[in-house]
């Protein structure tokens, strides 16, 4: 699905500290697969948490992401006061791009099993409830998003991380992935990346400074985690107009157990102190590597490199604590 040409009147260096915007009616869009199988039971849950609180509410289902997404499109359109998703990280980019350029604010229902949005942003995600009644409060808050852009004019709009190389890999791998659930998932898959792992020679431009280096990834975050909390960008902020790049180049030897031995730091972002790892910022990077690698944005496979990422500041409306 192609993001539209984002507005230019929204300009970097916004205020992020949002308004109220109290629904009357909301539309709940939900992915029935969400939380394996549980999504449809979260929705409905989340249905008689805002009629109970006297919002007018109605509910969609997608079968797939195609029909979620035009339906998320439909209702952004309409006179509804909110689009809010139950679903993951993948779903909530699926909303934010059919909401993108209708001013519908978005609400976020965790029924994922990374729910880095919801981290980000301070919503409660294991408490269906709590994230209802931050919705019908009504308080909303201004955040960028990423957008990546392929050779052939396809372009995607991303929440949290793009990821390429190694971590894509090991997205490609926890999606395919049954068992177990939740954040290990990611950490069982990353493990299991491991034995094959291999570095890419690498071009970064970032605005206009440039590398090249045989990288093992190469991460774009518009926020500080993926993967269930992954900090692979501890110091990126969804509201200041950039996106962070973290790299982790190759190691010289012993190149798995380098990685194996650095990669439990990703959960804390003490990562950053390690020579094979070094970050940059701007507002677009575009990157070349041979072989090719595989993206991921918001944990969704998109595409492979080269592609361009940018940042598209102050362009979603989301309900947020302040």
């Amino acid at each position: 699905m192609g993001a539209p040409t984002h507005d230019p009147s929204h300009a970097a260096g916004h205020s992020s500290g949002g308004t109220d915007r109290v629904p009357g009616h909301v539309t709940v869009l939900a992915n029935p697969h969400a939380r394996h199988g549980a999504g449809k039971m979260i929705a409905d849950e989340a249905v008689a948490a805002f009629r109970a609180r006297g919002v007018d509410t109605e509910l969609i289902v997608g079968r797939d992401a195609a029909e979620a997404a035009e339906r998320a499109g439909k209702a952004a359109r309409s006179d509804t006061d909110a689009l809010a998703v139950v679903g993951g990280d993948g779903s909530i980019r699926l909303a934010l791009e059919a909401a993108f350029g209708t001013g519908t604010p978005i609400g976020v229902i965790p029924a994922g099993s990374g729910n880095d949005v919801a981290r980000n942003l301070d919503i409660p995600i294991e408490d269906v409830d709590a994230a209802v009644e931050l919705i019908s409060r009504g308080h909303t808050r201004t955040i960028d998003l990423g957008r990546v852009t392929f050779p052939d004019g396809r372009c995607e709009l991303f929440c949290t991380v793009a990821a390429t190389g190694f971590d894509a890999s090991v997205t490609a791998r926890a999606v395919a992935m049954s068992w177990p659930k939740g954040q290990s998932r990611y950490t069982l898959a990353a493990l299991r990346e491991l034995i094959g792992l291999r570095s890419r020679h690498y071009h970064v431009r970032v605005d206009d400074a440039e590398l090249d280096d045989d990288l093992v990834f190469a991460a774009i975050g518009n926020t500080t985690s993926y993967g269930g909390g992954m900090l692979i960008t501890p110091n990126a902020s969804i509201t200041d107009g950039l996106l962070d790049v973290t790299m982790a180049s190759r190691p010289s030897r012993f190149a798995r157990l380098t990685v194996a031995k650095v990669f439990p730091t990703v959960f804390t972002g003490r990562h950053l102190t390690h020579p094979m790892v070094r970050t940059m910022r701007g507002k677009e990077i575009e990157l070349y590597c041979d072989p090719t690698a595989l993206v991921s944005i918001d944990g969704d496979l998109v595409g492979e490199l080269p592609a361009v990422f940018e940042v598209v500041p102050a362009s979603a409306e989301v309900f947020a604590p302040s």
